[in-house]
């Protein structure tokens, strides 16, 4: 696929989304999530500053509660991942266990 293909794609489903009138309540969805992530990170960046300038505490607490709602907002997608590692983690574990077991009967 090139370039056109994909431009074309897309203008063809925003195309179908707006005759069925669901592209603004999509558009606008979308943008709202996106400046409610704008902020904490603004929060963060603030804090960073607040600490590189000096103001340890002005800095620690803004980028506490920058952080906070950045974890409640990307909670959707930290939980499944942190799902993931420690299933990843147990089998390495286990993986590892049995390797060490085999390990020691050969010697």
């Amino acid at each position: 696929m090139n370039r056109k293909s994909i431009a074309a794609f897309a203008l063809i489903i925003i195309g179908v989304l707006m005759v069925f009138g669901k592209f603004v309540p999509v558009l606008h969805s979308l943008l709202g999530y996106l400046i409610g992530l704008l902020i904490p990170i603004a929060l963060l960046v603030l804090g960073y500053y607040a600490l590189q300038s000096g103001r340890r505490f002005l800095g620690i607490t803004l980028s506490v509660i920058g952080a906070c709602i950045l974890f409640a907002k990307l909670s959707w997608i930290i939980g499944p991942v942190v799902g993931i590692a420690l299933v990843w983690w147990g089998y390495s574990m286990l993986k590892n266990r049995h390797h060490q077991q085999r390990q020691d009967r050969m010697f």
